[in-house]
């Protein structure tokens, strides 16, 4: 397969985890955004190193954490910069837990793919666009109240769902 689209096709589907470590590390949404860029560039520049038969996340927060301390030596003066210390805690953290939210991530995907046309839309709505499920109601002729209780439903059934996957898989902690 091609190479710049073996990445372009990891990168699309797993940058939102890479952009929530990040965020989770560096304060201001600009900063963090910035450094989001500058890891998926890095990314790009080390493909050649990436070993498919690998995880892709772990390897990219790799990559970012190293951003992020970069960021952080640029950053030393201000006074809303996370010490060492602290993100070494919250880059270990992420680490541990790092196989459960895959594993979650990949439930999740499961368990949406087992939901109806329309529940799909309606969970695309919610979480794809503010104001859209207003948009939907107003469109369709369903109340809010009803939309929105069926998303809470929906809600209850992917929990019950990615719980029961987790668990089956061994997961404990779920």
């Amino acid at each position: 397969m091609d190479p710049t689209s073996d990445y372009v096709r990891l990168w699309t589907r797993h940058q939102a985890e890479v952009r929530r470590y990040v965020y989770s590390m560096v304060p201001r949404q600009a900063d963090a955004e910035e450094v989001v860029q500058d890891v998926s560039v890095l990314l790009w520049e080390k493909w050649v190193q990436y070993d498919a038969e690998r995880p892709f996340v772990p390897w990219a927060i790799r990559f970012a954490y190293l951003e992020v301390l970069k960021w952080r030596q640029k950053q030393a003066r201000e006074k809303l910069v996370f010490s060492d210390g602290l993100l070494e805690q919250l880059n270990g953290r992420f680490e541990e837990d790092c196989p459960l939210n895959e594993a979650r991530r990949q439930a999740l995907d499961s368990c949406l793919g087992r939901l109806t046309d329309q529940e799909r839309k309606w969970v695309d709505l919610r979480y794809g666009r503010h104001g859209a499920v207003k948009e939907e109601a107003e469109k369709s002729g369903v109340s809010m109240h009803k939309l929105y209780y069926a998303l809470e439903k929906i809600r209850g059934q992917l929990l019950t769902c990615i719980t029961s996957s987790l668990r089956k898989e061994g997961w404990n902690e779920v």
